[in-house]
């Protein structure tokens, strides 16, 4: 892909204490060749990231638009001033063409507090309660500028952050329709932990979960071949009660669709009861 990273030369800033030009990648675009950077965003970018969430929202269809949902001036504000979080951006021939907003670090009960990772009735079975977090939120792509692979852009560049690697846990929220989403999410290291429904919208979530070593998941699943849309009303309920993780099943997975297997983690220190696949 032909990108150089500059991470470990320049310095991070975290609340008010430096305001120093952050790059995180140099990037090619896969679709134009163009130039473009990987950079925490500072207040000076607001207009732009303003425009860039507004932009991308409204290019949705209606029945996708809750993938960007709405967002006031002041929450991105809070973030590109390094109050509680950051945000990082992708930036070419001068203008903000794909960014995402870091939440945290904090502590798991704060997070539940604030509604920090979920609006849902969720357990959070593998995260202690005084371990630190990070939620990942409000990823927008200029809808110009799809299919250069500025997602997983800002999520590998994301990943890399101090801000991230020196958390225990990362979590994100995604709607179980956005698959492209999701699956970016799991090919990266996350896994899936729950699943409900969001008070709000009444829309299907999944919450994706990256702890600072990884899932190690024991070799057999406890499901497998399971359809994320399907199979929703199951899937809440398998990791409502089991602690299970889901993850890619390569073995069931096709050009036609991602198939998801859900497994115990090995690193729990005992292990789980089998749970038969639930069809819908």
């Amino acid at each position: 892909m032909g990108e150089t990273s500059d991470i470990n030369n320049v310095l991070f800033y975290k609340g008010n204490t430096c305001r120093k030009r952050f790059m995180v990648n140099e990037i090619k675009l896969v679709k134009t060749g163009e130039a473009a950077i990987a950079e925490v965003l500072t207040l000076e970018h607001l207009p732009a990231v303003l425009a860039l969430h507004e932009t991308t929202r409204a290019a949705l269809p209606d029945d996708q638009k809750m993938f960007v949902l709405p967002q006031s001036p002041a929450y991105f504000e809070k973030f590109l001033a390094g109050k509680g979080g950051a945000m990082l951006g992708v930036t070419a021939g001068g203008t903000l063409i794909a960014q995402l907003v870091l939440m945290g670090p904090l502590t798991l009960e704060d997070a539940i507090a604030n509604r920090a990772v979920t609006r849902n009735e969720i357990a959070f079975h593998h995260v202690g309660a005084l371990d630190d977090i990070v939620a990942v939120k409000s990823m927008a792509v200029h809808p110009e500028y799809r299919g250069n692979e500025l997602s997983q852009h800002l999520l590998a560049g994301a990943l890399e952050l101090p801000l991230l690697t020196q958390v225990d846990h990362v979590f994100a929220q995604i709607s179980v329709d956005n698959v492209r989403s999701w699956e970016l999410f799991l090919k990266n290291g996350f896994g899936i932990v729950a699943a409900g429904v969001d008070p709000g919208d009444q829309k299907a979530r999944f919450i994706l979960q990256k702890p600072a070593g990884g899932f190690t998941f024991d070799a057999a699943p406890s499901a497998d071949d399971v359809d994320a849309v399907a199979d929703f009303s199951a899937i809440a309920r398998l990791t409502q009660r089991e602690a299970l993780v889901g993850h890619i099943d390569d073995m069931a997975s096709t050009a036609s669709g991602i198939k998801l297997a859900f497994s115990a983690s090995a690193e729990l220190s005992s292990p789980l009861p089998r749970v038969a696949h639930e069809a819908e």
